[in-house]
């Protein structure tokens, strides 16, 4: 077997099952002694499937599809997007979804909201939560293309088929990922906030948290800045995974391979950047999150890069000794998910989620969200062919604790 399998006893003994140093983080993004795999080195999980639930292709209204996002409510799961008619955040902006009882077939097109003509308005990404029997969507609002306004709560309204608006539960925040439950109780929902900062001001945004007040998503939630420095990024897309008290948060970075990681040992409530030169990602949207096995994950594009012999990728890097994108193929054909097992300390192993090798043959898979549901895990994403898609992958929740099968 030529190809390199990434999940093999070594990752025990380098992310180790101890106790993190207190002092250190306690998730590193990536295994001491483990290669960081390429492309070619990474499997699909065992009984993998992929759906295409919309293909801008044969959509005669709206040839541009993106920020898809995933969820399910009495057995039935649902997927949804924004569409334009050609470009992307021109003319009309309208969200829309199907549905599905198997994952094979999916129903007629939903509307889950539309402004109509009204100039500037456009409705963007969305994230949807089951709580207590209710299907709730977050909806991203902004007026002018990467200007958020609100993000506005809604909830579905079975006996009417309808979305209702509740109210906007935060301003300026671009909601990134599904929200999370902790441990104390409360959610929290990462993503981006514009404008950056009180001093800095433009077409910029920063990462962050919102945290509900418990389960009463519906009352405003509480902004938490992710970065101490203040970090902006045009598109500083971040997901959060949470392990008891600890957060661990990845946000996107435009200028060099190694997105930015932070962590918080109190609930999101105060933030410390970590130091990342190992785990490479495309620039781009991320997922993230921990399966009710207490497998921690990430889903992201991986570039194309080489390596040296004991297995660290190879980077350029600029006047400041900062790393660079030069020579690293920035790509979003190949959507992989890294693992990291429980007890281990670090991200160990890597599995292909879509790429031109599965049916569906993806010449991009991106902007990824992932839900866990009846022992299967989902990952939806925008997929593009001619035109966009919006595609689907889902495999066993056990296969990711078999071994890697080529």
């Amino acid at each position: 077997m030529k190809r390199f399998l990434i999940l093999f006893t070594l990752c025990l003994a380098a992310a180790g099952t101890v106790k993190a140093d207190e002092n250190g983080p306690f998730l590193k993004p990536w295994a001491e002694g483990v290669p960081y795999p390429t492309a070619a080195e990474i499997v699909f999980p065992q009984g993998t499937q992929h759906v295409i639930v919309h293909d801008c292709d044969t959509d005669p209204e709206y040839g541009f599809l993106h920020e898809t996002s995933i969820g399910q409510l009495d057995g039935e799961l649902i997927v949804a997007w924004y569409n334009n008619p050609e470009k992307e955040l021109e003319g009309k902006t309208i969200q829309r979804a199907r549905r599905s009882k198997d994952f094979l077939h999916w129903s007629g097109l939903e509307i889950v909201q539309d402004r109509g003509s009204d100039e500037g308005w456009m409705y963007v990404g969305l994230q949807f939560l089951t709580l207590d029997g209710k299907l709730y969507c977050f909806s991203n609002q902004e007026f002018g293309t990467e200007k958020p306004t609100e993000c506005i709560l809604q909830v579905w309204k079975p006996e009417t088929k309808t979305w209702e608006v509740l109210g906007p539960i935060a301003e300026k925040f671009l909601s990134m990922q599904p929200p999370i439950l902790m441990e104390n109780g409360n959610y929290c929902m990462s993503g981006s906030l514009n404008p950056p900062s009180r001093h800095l001001k433009g077409n910029g945004t920063t990462p962050v948290v919102f945290i509900s007040q418990g389960k009463e998503i519906e009352k405003p939630w509480r902004m938490v800045r992710i970065d101490p420095e203040d970090y902006v990024n045009i598109f500083a897309e971040t997901a959060v995974l949470a392990n008891g008290p600890n957060l661990l948060a990845v946000t996107r970075v435009e200028d060099t391979p190694f997105p930015n990681f932070y962590e918080s040992r109190d609930f999101g409530e105060t933030w410390r950047k970590i130091e990342n030169r190992v785990f490479a990602a495309c620039n781009s949207k991320f997922a993230a999150g921990t399966f009710s096995n207490g497998y921690r994950y990430i889903v992201y594009n991986l570039p194309n890069f080489r390596r040296t012999a004991d297995g660290k990728i190879i980077y350029k890097t600029d006047a400041d000794g900062n790393p660079t994108r030069e020579g690293i193929g920035m790509g979003r054909g190949t959507l992989v998910m890294a693992i990291a097992k429980p007890g281990e300390t670090a991200f160990s192993t890597v599995w292909k989620v879509s790429d031109r090798t599965g049916s569906t043959e993806q010449s991009a898979s991106h902007y990824p969200t992932v839900l866990e549901y009846d022992g299967f895990v989902y990952v939806s994403y925008t997929g593009n062919h001619k035109l966009r898609n919006c595609g689907v992958t889902r495999f066993p929740l056990k296969s990711l604790e078999q071994k890697p099968v080529e």
